[in-house]
């Protein structure tokens, strides 16, 4: 006999199937929570388009900004130890004094750089200096992070830094460096590297097996990685951008020269994450349930419930953010029957994530592509994500809630 949740997981995966061939999606990972539940997970298409070889629920991704979640939530960690405060000079915990020149007076906190009103100027300005930054850390372990930040560094430029004082609301600028700030000062103050931090106090606690924010956590023969693929519209081929089931892992001595806090993007806080859609569903539902899941707390309550507060906003909804908490996004245009959703969005190198939860209603979704035809819109929400989250929700979600 056909059970009925086979018969509907079936028809779910012809839509998605509709789905990808539309917008010529290469893989494809997902999955649904409701309260503490996990209530489906989906995987199709490919994570070598070369092999061949399929996407599995195991397929570790790249899932670029949603890293910043796990860096966001570490600060906040380390303000409930006391050991960082949301509203002291990052100065004092780098060991030099970081200002942007423009407004020399000005102090700089870690509530500017979660909630991106640091003054940091956009990649687009800054030429991404932080990608040069960060693959020549690996070639040359003595590079520090005063060697991008502090004028007369190797990779210092004024684009860096914006026009406008830290803390101007009205002068909101998305910054992958400020992740990368709060890498070096998650390491200064816990006396740990990144992604030990990461792995202690998050990783472990959450039991999330196939994660990693480096190479030399990830092992070949246990680990199933996805490579990614960005569209050439002229050639109208997909050529990869990141070849991860190429990588070798790092030797066991690689980071012994490496002296915590010293560079902070190594382990590339502002998007290097590898991990599946049901490892993040796990961090997801810690998050939704005000800190804790499965037995074990990573916030307290009234952090938890903080950091999804709106710290900061905009009036004008033509705009992919109008609304920040901390670290967290809190979007309007996820899901087209509701005004808030928390979570964060990853794009880069080809790759599509988004995480996103209801706080009321107590659901979420997570998906991740390794690649697909999209247009950049710096106003609003891809067409892609729009119509893959509303199947999602659809077809999954609204009858849960039913």
């Amino acid at each position: 006999m056909i059970k009925y949740e086979d018969i509907q997981s079936k028809m779910i995966r012809e839509i998605l199937q509709e789905k990808m061939g539309k917008f010529r999606i290469v893989g494809f990972q997902a999955a649904a929570v409701y309260k503490d539940k996990l209530i489906w997970s989906e995987a199709l298409g490919y994570r070598n388009l070369k092999t061949k070889d399929l996407v599995t629920e195991k397929t570790m991704f790249r899932i670029a900004s949603i890293s910043k979640l796990f860096t966001s939530t570490a600060i906040m960690q380390l303000v409930e130890k006391n050991l960082v405060n949301l509203d002291e000079d990052i100065s004092n915990y780098l060991g030099f004094k970081v200002r942007n020149p423009r407004y020399p007076n000005s102090t700089i906190t870690l509530r500017h750089l979660l909630t991106h009103l640091s003054s940091l100027n956009s990649d687009d300005v800054s030429n991404s200096i932080y990608a040069k930054f960060i693959k020549e850390g690996h070639l040359d372990i003595t590079i520090k992070i005063e060697d991008l930040l502090l004028e007369g560094g190797k990779f210092y430029t004024s684009k860096i830094w914006g026009d406008w004082e830290p803390g101007d609301k009205t002068k909101w600028m998305y910054s992958n460096i400020g992740a990368i700030i709060c890498g070096a000062i998650i390491e200064k103050t816990s006396d740990l590297r990144f992604d030990e931090y990461i792995k202690q106090s998050i990783f472990e606690p959450l039991h999330m097996k196939n994660v990693a924010f480096s190479y030399s956590n990830l092992i070949k023969n246990q680990h199933e990685v996805a490579n990614l693929y960005e569209l050439d519209k002229d050639l109208d081929v997909f050529n990869i951008t990141i070849e991860d089931d190429q990588q070798e892992e790092y030797s066991k001595n690689y980071w012994d020269e490496y002296i915590s806090g010293t560079h902070g993007g190594l382990f590339e806080p502002q998007g290097g994450l590898r991990t599946t859609a049901i490892e993040l569903s796990k961090f997801l539902r810690a998050h939704m349930l005000n800190g804790s899941f499965d037995g074990s707390q990573i916030l307290k309550p009234e952090t938890s419930s903080y950091m999804k507060s709106i710290h900061w906003s905009r009036e004008e909804k033509n705009h992919f953010f109008s609304k920040m908490g901390l670290g967290f996004h809190i979007s309007h245009d996820f899901l087209s029957n509701y005004n808030e959703m928390i979570g964060h969005a990853g794009e880069a190198y080809g790759l599509i994530s988004n995480l996103y939860w209801h706080e009321d209603k107590k659901f979420g979704m997570i998906f991740i592509l390794n690649g697909c035809q999209f247009e950049l819109n710096n106003e609003t929400r891809l067409e892609v994500e729009k119509e893959i989250a509303e199947v999602i929700y659809k077809h999954v979600i609204e009858k849960t809630l039913k």
